[in-house]
């Protein structure tokens, strides 16, 4: 299942909009979401003038927003959640703009409210980031 309009799935609007595609290769379990960031976007104007760097936090965000799509399509509907944690990241190499970023996420298990979720950040074929996050369904953050 492919996820051409994030905005159909998820709450997230621009600027924090992390993510703009996402195919779903798995409901539930996983699947790769994609990002073109450009140095144009006000969410990399202060990162860092004259020299843009993709943050590390839009590479979570992307992961977690990836994600959400993943969890919500075996649902068969869109919705929201919460990041709840954040652990095991590692930055391997900055990402500067035009690049596109591949997220790849994959759920490691369900404890009531709450998924853990393996990510990785790519651009072509290298790892920018990667670690594990954890969402919260909705209203239990």
């Amino acid at each position: 299942m492919r996820v051409d309009d994030p905005r159909e799935w998820i709450p997230h609007r621009p600027p924090i909009l992390a993510v703009d595609a996402v195919d779903v290769a798995e409901p539930g379990v996983r699947g790769v979401g994609t990002r073109l960031f450009t140095a144009a976007e006000p969410l990399l104007a202060g990162h860092f003038p004259g020299r843009p760097v993709v943050p590390g936090v839009a590479l979570i965000e992307g992961m977690a927003q990836t994600a959400a799509i993943v969890l919500l399509a075996k649902e068969g509907r869109g919705g929201g959640g919460f990041l709840a944690d954040v652990s095991k990241f590692r930055f391997r190499r900055p990402l500067i703009p035009p690049v596109t970023v591949t997220f790849e996420v994959e759920v490691l298990g369900v404890f009531g409210g709450l998924c853990k979720i393996r990510g990785v950040a790519r651009s072509g074929d290298g790892i920018a980031a990667e670690g594990e996050i954890v969402i919260s369904a909705e209203g239990r953050a």
